[in-house]
């Protein structure tokens, strides 16, 4: 099989994909909590601390604390997840379903546990 029928397959593949309105409702609503998260930040950047408890897997006290720019991390993972299981939900839509649906399911919590641990990390400071 040539480079460029692999390509169209893929290609083809993504496009059934997103034609299941559950994987293009999902898609969005990672879209919002990733937009809302990234809004929130810019919004309340200014009023925040140049320290922020981040990793809360240090011991208590200095090692938690991170520059207020590290929380871009959290938009940021979200993200490469929600890009990475898609690949993969597609990769496996045909042969897998029940993966290729707890991919793109997985990848909408994790947006809102980022979400919510970026609101409670910003309401401790604040």
């Amino acid at each position: 099989m040539s480079f460029f029928r692999l390509i169209s397959l893929q290609i083809s593949a993504l496009g059934k994909f997103w034609q299941e309105k559950i994987n293009n409702q999902i898609f969005w609503w990672n879209i919002i909590l990733i937009g809302s998260q990234i809004a929130f930040l810019i919004f309340k950047f200014n009023s925040l601390p140049d320290q922020v408890p981040l990793y809360y897997s240090q011991p208590w006290g200095e090692d938690q604390l991170a520059h207020a720019s590290a929380l871009f991390l959290l938009p940021t993972f979200s993200i490469i997840i929600v890009l990475i299981n898609n690949l993969l939900a597609t990769i496996f839509l045909n042969r897998i379903q029940l993966l290729s649906r707890l991919l793109v399911v997985f990848s909408l919590v994790f947006s809102f546990l980022s979400l919510v641990t970026l609101f409670q990390i910003i309401n401790l400071i604040s």
